[in-house]
């Protein structure tokens, strides 16, 4: 089974991006001063990427979507290292945000905001609707990882022990923890986006 790649991703009402898009290449440099968007772009693809591995472990059900309840995968957002108290344009909660990731072989992942707290996965295929973790898998080849900024140790941040460096995989003291030998699975190897406070972030698609 092929890897696909994402080809691009549009923004409706997410954060500071009201109706924003853009086009990935395999490699991808994102530019820009401070609170231009970089992060918010990475952001999106730590929550897909929480949503992705539910998606690798369970069927779907019917959750809600723009026009009613659809087939997709609630997406737990605590534990995201993303600030996701409000996802809203403007703090506009009156209507939905939304996400969506559009993948080299057709398909889409939307991931939509109806209220605060909440967000959930759906899957737009060209094919066969998606209903088992093998469909997911053989229709959404497109694991995503994280390759952490590396930084200087904190005051007083406690030695990691490898139970603790794994869960901590997703946070921004995670570079501490490439020492412990932990290994990222190949499974999620294909995205890996890297982020950077000298104003570029790169995704390697």
């Amino acid at each position: 089974m092929d890897k696909g790649h994402f080809t691009s991703v549009h923004f409706q009402r997410f954060k500071a991006l009201r109706d924003y898009s853009i086009t990935l290449r395999r490699f991808n440099v994102l530019v820009g001063p401070n609170n231009a968007g970089k992060s918010t772009i990475l952001g999106a693809f730590r929550i897909l990427a929480e949503g992705i591995r539910k998606a690798r472990s369970r069927n779907p059900t019917l959750v809600p979507g723009p026009a009613g309840d659809t087939w997709g995968y609630q997406v737990d957002l605590e534990g995201i290292p993303v600030a996701t108290e409000n996802v809203f344009f403007d703090y506009n909660e009156s209507r939905p945000a939304s996400v969506r990731f559009r993948i080299s072989n057709g398909n889409e992942l939307n991931l939509f905001f109806p209220q605060r707290g909440a967000c959930y996965l759906h899957c737009n295929t060209k094919t066969k609707a998606v209903r088992s973790t093998s469909q997911f898998m053989n229709q959404y080849n497109v694991p995503v990882g994280f390759v952490p900024v590396l930084g200087p140790v904190e005051h007083e941040e406690p030695l990691y022990q490898r139970d603790a460096a794994r869960l901590a995989l997703l946070t921004h003291r995670a570079a501490r923890n490439f020492l412990v030998g932990l290994r990222i699975p190949s499974m999620v190897s294909n995205v890996n986006l890297h982020n950077s406070e000298q104003g570029f972030v790169a995704i390697h698609n």
